[in-house]
């Protein structure tokens, strides 16, 4: 594929149809943009194609091209791989279907990358309820927040500062150099696409091969949280899957698996020690507006079943 364009955004949908407008409307009206050769792709997971009307309505009137792709197998690695194989960009930059840019988010994304050589950047994800405002339980919606607040062009270290407080990135709003990432024939292993694990297989890989990422702050995006995604629940689970990704993506990728699952185990039974302690001490049943601990116990648990299929979290359908 000629690598004609600065970047390609591509944008995997499934049944988000209602959000995909307002990420779609955002990308669009960025006029920052307008200095750059660039194009969208969105990529529809759904069997109904119920991205295809949008998409279709959107590209009469966009000022980049916009091209629409379906795939209906349930995989996150599938529609990643065939959005790639689509590109003509010489970075990808990624964004969910629930996120918005700020105006001036590609070209952050795409000077970072040009300025610093690195492989791969990322930015900020804030968080937008649907309620109006954070819910009881996390007030200050921390949980719902990635934001590194590191220097602009400061370099990410995997599998040190990266993880701190429990915050790890994915590939939503994360731009990658195709000639030193995407370099194979399946860049996200299909293997890592039936739960959203694909991301986190993907930047273990890559960071052990040596490859160099680096933050860019001023590439904001805004997540849009939905009601049911402000329940406590819904975290409790998020954290527990996001916990097994991390593990099976760390064993997968270790060159020393017995070594690394031991590790792992070990990391995951004192959580759950640790957190279920504190649960009891601190009476975090008498108080509802406290999950900290429950949350801890949930990420404990996921390193100890990073064997069990994971699948996708069961949400309302849109």
């Amino acid at each position: 594929m000629s690598r004609d364009l600065d970047a390609s955004v591509v944008i995997l949908s499934y049944d988000r149809v209602h959000l995909l407008e307002r990420t779609l409307t955002a990308c669009l009206a960025d006029r920052t943009a307008d200095d750059l050769a660039w194009e969208i792709i969105v990529v529809d997971n759904h069997p109904d194609k119920l991205a295809d009307r949008l998409t279709a309505r959107l590209a009469q009137i966009a000022p980049a091209p916009i091209t629409y792709l379906s795939d209906a197998r349930r995989n996150v690695s599938i529609v990643r791989n065939l959005g790639i194989a689509k590109a003509r960009g010489r970075y990808v930059a990624f964004i969910d279907d629930d996120e918005a840019p700020d105006a001036g988010w590609l070209k952050d994304l795409v000077a970072t990358l040009d300025r610093t050589g690195a492989d791969a950047a990322f930015g900020p994800k804030h968080p937008e309820f649907e309620g109006g405002a954070a819910p009881t339980w996390d007030r200050e919606g921390w949980r719902y927040t990635l934001d590194m607040q590191m220097k602009q062009d400061e370099q990410i270290h995997l599998f040190g500062r990266l993880r701190k407080k429990g915050k790890g990135l994915g590939s939503g709003n994360a731009a990658f150099r195709v000639a030193t990432c995407f370099d194979t024939p399946e860049p996200f292993s299909v293997a890592f696409g039936d739960g959203n694990g694909e991301d986190t297989h993907l930047l273990f890989r890559l960071a052990l091969a040596g490859k160099r990422f680096v933050w860019a702050p001023d590439a904001k995006v805004r997540e849009f949280i939905e009601l049911d995604r402000a329940k406590p629940s819904y975290m409790i689970t998020r954290m527990k899957r996001g916990s097994q990704h991390y593990a099976a993506s760390r064993i997968a990728t270790s060159d020393h698996k017995r070594y690394m699952q031991t590790r792992v185990t070990l990391l995951g039974l004192a959580q759950i020690a640790v957190h279920a302690g504190l649960y009891v001490v601190s009476a975090e049943w008498l108080r509802p507006g406290r999950f900290d601990h429950r949350i801890g116990m949930a990420k404990g648990l996921g390193k100890l079943t990073w064997r069990a299929p994971i699948g996708f979290i069961d949400e309302k359908a849109a």
